[in-house]
C-alpha cells in the first residue's frame, strides 16, 4: 500500500528530527543529484566515507571508521523508518535503488570542545517502495538486512572488523530509533516491544541478545527515571587516539552497574531540578 495516496507528506511532516542537526531529514521524492544509494557502493567510495566518519578522530584505525559510519548510516536509516513504523507505516519491501542517503557534515560544541562529525539524510523514492500498516517483523527486518548488507560487506573487506560486530551496530541502531520515536508519540512500551520483537528473532541478522532496554530511576527521586537502552555493540570509541577516551555509558563492554550508575548521573543533570 502506497503512502502517498494517505497524505503521506502530512505524516512526514510529524517526524521531526529528534537529535536535532545529527538526525536525519527524511525526503519522499527522486533522490537528489550526488546521493548516495545504499545498493550500489563502490570501495573507493567506502573508504571516503570512512575517513568521513572519523573526521573528529585523526589517527583513527579502519575498525573505528567502520564502526562509526555504519553506526551514522544505520541511524540515519532506522530513526525514520522507526517513526513511520511506530505511527502504524512499516516498512514491507524496497527495490535496490529505492533508498538513499545524503551526506552533510555537522558542527558542534559541548563541554567546551568543537568539532565536525558526518551525518546523512534520507532519500526515499516512493514507486520503489511498499509500506503496510500491521506491525511485521519478518518483512521490515528483511528489507532493513537487503539495505545494509552491500556496505557491511564492504566495511567488513576493507577493515577486518566481523561482520557480527557491524549488524550489532545497525541493532543498536534499531533499538535507539524506536525508543526515541516511541518517546516522540508518547508510546514507548509499545515501541520497546517492536524493538524487541526484531532483536529477539534468532532468524534475522539483527538477532542481539544483549541488546535491550531498562527502566533506571533515581533513589533519592523514584519518581523520576527513564528507559535506558542497553547496547548489544560497542562503536569502539574507546580506541579513539583522543585524550581521556572510554566506555560509552550504555557500552555493551561496561559493566551493568556502572551503566545503571552513569544513566543516574545523566539523569540528575537533565531531569532532576
Amino acid at each position: 500500500m502506497s503512502l502517498v495516496s494517505r497524505a503521506f507528506h502530512d505524516l512526514l511532516a510529524e517526524i521531526t528530527p529528534l537529535e536535532g542537526a545529527f538526525s536525519p531529514v527524511l525526503r519522499l521524492d527522486k533522490h537528489p543529484v550526488g546521493s548516495l544509494s545504499l545498493s550500489d557502493l563502490s570501495d573507493d567510495c567506502v573508504r571516503r566515507l570512512m575517513a568521513d566518519a572519523i573526521i573528529d578522530e585523526p589517527g583513527g584505525d579502519a575498525k573505528l571508521a567502520a564502526a562509526y559510519l555504519i553506526g551514522t548510516v544505520s541511524w540515519s536509516v532506522c530513526e525514520p523508518l522507526a517513526g513511520l513504523a511506530v505511527r502504524g507505516h512499516w516498512l514491507a519491501a524496497a527495490k535496490p535503488d529505492a533508498i538513499s542517503l545524503s551526506e552533510r557534515f555537522v558542527r558542534w560544541e559541548e563541554d567546551g570542545k568543537r568539532g565536525v562529525s558526518l551525518a546523512f539524510d534520507l532519500n526515499i523514492n516512493s514507486e520503489g517502495v511498499t509500506f503496510i500498516e500491521m506491525p511485521t517483523a519478518p518483512s521490515f527486518t528483511a528489507t532493513l538486512e537487503q539495505l545494509h548488507k552491500p556496505l557491511i560487506q564492504a566495511l567488513r573487506r576493507l577493515s577486518g572488523l566481523s561482520q557480527a560486530a557491524l549488524w550489532r551496530l545497525v541493532s543498536d541502531s534499531l533499538a535507539a530509533a524506536f525508543l526515541e520515536q516511541g518517546r516522540a508519540v508518547d508510546a514507548t512500551g509499545l515501541a520497546i516491544d517492536h524493538a524487541r520483537m526484531i532483536l529477539r528473532d534468532q532468524a534475522s541478522k539483527l538477532f542481539n541478545k544483549q541488546a535491550d532496554f531498562e527502566w533506571v530511576d533515581l533513589p533519592e527521586a523514584p519518581k523520576i527515571g527513564d528507559w535506558m537502552r542497553v547496547r548489544g555493540g560497542c562503536c569502539r570509541y574507546y580506541t579513539s587516539p583522543a585524550e581521556d577516551v572510554g566506555y560509552c555509558t550504555t557500552c555493551v563492554l561496561r559493566p551493568a552497574d556502572s551503566r545503571r550508575r552513569r544513566y543516574r548521573d545523566y539523569l540528575r543533570r537533565t531531569m532532576l531540578l
